[in-house]
């Protein structure tokens, strides 16, 4: 009976409707092609030229309004407008009129150059937002809610606003000033993005500390070291950094913290509390437009910042260790295959043996996770460590678990098999997940691991693994998941003969090839990538 119910068979059956004749209700019909006709004529209008100017008019009879215009360009003292920038209603408002200022005044293709110059190694989908340029009134709006003076050059660290410095710090710490900031961060000219970090102190290590504690302003943080603009901006960042990622107070959670450290007062400085947003932030900006030497440094102040957590952990232990055995060096910090545990909040199985199932679930730290995405994507000097750390500590089932895993598939799996580290990575995983390829081939998020394992084999491999999937044809033509495994890998083909097989796969190398072309990809990472464009520029 329970089955029946949970199959919907006791359910009462739905009567059908009767389909309406076409010459029935003709008046109905009219009526709903009016509506669509009359959506689609305003759609139409608003791509006129005239309803464009008539919009430009209507906007900047907004920004005088809401901005309380004197129609100068003095600077006046902070007063009712970023009163208006902390409202509920006000707040969103002003965020929309920079982004539609932005939008007007940016260009698009712009948007699409800055993309294509560096590495771009953001997870999601999100695109650039275009930025406005110097003199527009994308600008001028944003000076006047800032109290920003143009006159005044914001030369080296040297900050000399009146007003401004104070308004930036104040906004950081609202929710909804948070946001108005973040957007003025993502859309503002390149030159007033080192202006802001300069006056509102984020180049400076105490104040980007108390931004990094509070609960608002360090989203403010992250939007910063997501819309750096050039690598001079992420070398000065990572020096601020890598002191405070080195004491390990952004890295301990609150389960590892003894009860005295959690009573300790707000305004302490020896605070804990963890934000691995914005570490998962800063290895995004090294591996995006940071230099091999920032790379090295944030790793390796990550590495010391494990080493004081496990240390602090680890009390009784350090006092055995006083008796005359050998401590382990803060300085080196932990290793990469001891961090990884803690970066991920996953620890490895002491039985590889056991049994699997599909309804197993995984509770992996989301930015922990995205943050070993990043890093994969390191030049080879600093990854090789992380990846083959990574992949001597998982075994069998967690690695199968991992892959199943919608944030591990995404993040960990994709970082090894389509970053730079596959030749290594696909041979370890391979070796270690044989056994399971069927199985993860059925499943609704591990059959894309089955895939892209496949692709990054050499061809001998690719043989082997289309020989063990097709010993599974009933389980992989049961589902979608599995057909679609059987198409990409060639299973069919493989039964039909070797040159069968060997042309199906010519087929789809020729087909990625013109998508890599299309897209303009680049394999590689960070200066290799550059590297390799550039010498195929000189050569054309």
């Amino acid at each position: 009976v329970l089955a029946a119910t949970r199959r919907g068979k006791l359910k009462d059956k739905k009567k059908k409707k009767k389909k309406r004749k076409p010459g029935s209700d003709e008046g109905s019909s009219a009526e709903n092609k009016a509506t669509v006709m009359k959506k689609m004529n305003v759609i139409a209008d608003c791509q006129t030229s005239d309803f464009q100017s008539n919009a430009d008019v209507m906007l900047k009879e907004m920004v005088q309004i809401l901005s309380l215009s004197d129609n100068t360009n003095n600077v006046q003292p902070p007063g009712e407008l970023q009163q208006r920038t902390c409202h509920p209603s006000g707040g969103p408002l002003l965020v929309q009129i920079v982004r539609l200022l932005s939008y007007r005044d940016g260009s698009k293709q712009e948007a699409k150059k800055q993309g294509k110059d560096s590495a771009d190694r953001r997870l999601g989908i999100l695109p650039y937002e275009p930025k406005y340029s110097s003199g527009s009134d994308a600008e001028a709006f944003v000076h006047k809610l800032l109290c920003w003076d143009a006159n005044i050059p914001v030369e080296g660290d040297d900050a000399k606003q009146p007003h401004a410095g104070d308004i930036i710090y104040g906004l950081s710490g609202e929710p909804r000033g948070s946001i108005l900031l973040e957007a003025i961060f993502r859309s503002c000219p390149d030159e007033f993005h080192d202006a802001l970090c300069v006056v509102g102190g984020f180049y400076d290590e105490a104040t980007l500390k108390e931004y990094i504690y509070h609960g608002v302003s360090n989203f403010v943080v992250q939007a910063l070291l997501n819309s750096l603009r050039n690598r001079g901006q992420a070398n000065k960042m990572v020096k601020c950094l890598c002191p405070i990622i080195e004491d390990g107070s952004l890295l301990q959670p609150k389960k590892h913290r003894a009860p005295d450290e959690q009573a300790v007062d707000e305004n302490s400085d020896n605070k804990n509390i963890q934000r691995m947003g914005i570490i998962w932030r800063a290895v995004e900006m090294c591996s995006s437009s940071g230099s091999s030497q920032d790379q090295e440094q944030l790793i390796h102040a990550l590495m010391r910042g494990f080493a004081s957590i496990s240390a602090g952990d680890d009390d009784n232990a350090a006092k055995k260790n006083s008796d005359g055995k050998k401590k382990r060096s803060k300085s080196k910090g932990l290793s990469a295959k001891g961090s990884i545990p803690l970066l991920l909040g996953l620890t490895a199985s002491s039985d590889d043996e056991e049994a699997y199932s599909s309804g197993e679930r995984l509770t992996l730290n989301a930015a922990g996770a995205r943050t070993l995405f990043h890093i994969f994507q390191f030049t080879e000097r600093l990854r090789s460590e992380w990846v083959n750390g990574f992949l001597s500590l998982y075994g069998t089932n967690d690695l199968a678990k991992i892959a199943n895993d919608g944030l591990g598939s995404r993040c960990i799996m994709d970082g090894l098999l389509d970053g730079p580290a596959k030749e290594v990575a696909s041979k370890s995983l391979y070796s270690k997940l044989f056994d399971r390829l069927p199985f993860l081939a059925a499943e609704r998020v591990g059959h894309h691991v089955v895939m892209k394992l496949f692709h990054a084999l050499p061809y001998d491999e690719k043989a082997v693994m289309s020989a063990e999937l097709s010993h599974s044809l009933n389980r992989l033509g049961s589902n979608a998941m599995g057909r679609s495994v059987m198409a990409s890998c060639a299973v069919k083909e493989y039964l039909e003969g070797e040159n069968a097989w060997r042309e199906a796969l010519a087929k789809q190398k020729v087909n990625e090839e013109w998508l890599k072309d299309i897209l303009g990809e680049d394999s590689g990472s960070g200066d290799e990538a550059g590297g390799k464009s550039r010498k195929k520029r000189r050569k054309e």
